[in-house]
């Protein structure tokens, strides 16, 4: 009787592992194991020391991956995060291991390469100019008046040996088919020493873009003329107007002749200064005739006010 209990639970041990055996079959029948390779995966960098910058571009790696067919059959490029973590690297060159976390159910079987050469340098920032570059001419008949940039300087952050080299940002403008003035906004490029534009993918800009406003107009007659501010408004009891700046003092109008003939000033639209007790400042555009344009639409007007 107690072989026949025995013999009996070895029966039972056996049928588990015939069933699991079966289940491994069937799982692998209907479910198989695949694998699927990511190539050229951009390797994120994680960890860079406080005023510290990568100034050489890790690159890309190929990634192969093991998983069941309907894990695989949903995975993609998002699904995996590839870096290298620089938190205990000090400046300069060096060779760190790349990392890659995948999903539960997914198995990493190949990784080229494994490791990356990074170089690790100072932070460096600095101000620099908006530079203009127009693609394209524009239609016969017309003409560039103007361009007014918001910001006309930006601050860029990055690596130093990178800021050193940079000598403005640029924007390229597109006046092909262009009829009228015009208003974008538009991404930036670094401007090197050598006036050619560079791809810094480490380097920061603050802004990102910048506001462009394109001034155009029919080619007619031409004309420069003064220009002075229209301030409306008396400041607070007890101060007062000690002086008023514009820039530019003079811009260049234009419109057919009989319109621009005789003119030799021009005032801003109204810039009002009522119960000012500091100094104002304001963008304004040109108070102009109609059918008459200028080559700036905003001008820089600064009130200085005082005490009696």
């Amino acid at each position: 009787m107690r072989w026949f209990e025995k013999g009996d639970l070895g029966l039972k041990v056996l049928s588990i592992a015939l069933a699991f055996v079966l289940w491994v079959y069937v799982s692998n029948e209907l479910n198989p194991t695949k694998n699927k390779e990511f190539k050229a995966v951009p390797v994120e960098v994680k960890g860079v020391g406080q005023n510290l910058a990568v100034s050489e571009m890790p690159g890309t790696v190929n990634v192969q991956v093991q998983a069941n067919q309907n894990v695989i059959a949903e995975l993609d490029v998002q699904s995996i995060e590839v870096f290298i973590d620089l938190s205990s690297i000090e400046s300069g060159e060096t060779v760190v291991p790349v990392q890659v976390k995948v999903p539960e159910g997914v198995k990493v079987v190949d990784l080229r390469p494994q490791q990356v050469r990074v170089n690790i340098e100072s932070m460096a920032q600095k101000q620099v100019p908006v530079q203009v570059s127009y693609l394209n001419s524009l239609k016969n008949g017309y003409k560039l008046l103007g361009v007014k940039t918001t910001p006309d300087e930006v601050i860029i952050k990055g690596p130093k040996s990178v800021i050193d080299q940079v000598t403005a940002v640029g924007v390229d403008i597109q006046l092909k088919d262009r009829e009228k003035s015009f208003g974008e906004t538009l991404p930036i490029k670094l401007v090197n020493d050598k006036g050619s534009f560079n791809d810094e993918p480490f380097v920061a800009s603050s802004p990102s873009v910048v506001e462009v406003f394109v001034t155009l107009a029919p080619d007619l007659p031409v004309r420069k003329v003064g220009v002075t501010p229209q301030i409306t408004g008396t400041p607070a009891a007890g101060y007062t107007v000690l002086t008023t700046v514009i820039e530019p003092e003079e811009i260049t109008i234009t419109g057919q002749l009989e319109l621009i003939d005789g003119i030799e000033s021009v005032t801003t639209l109204p810039v009002n200064i009522s119960k000012a007790k500091e100094d104002f400042y304001t963008e304004v555009g040109p108070d102009l005739p109609q059918g008459v344009s200028a080559d700036r639409q905003f001008l820089r007007v600064l009130v200085k006010i005082g005490r009696n």
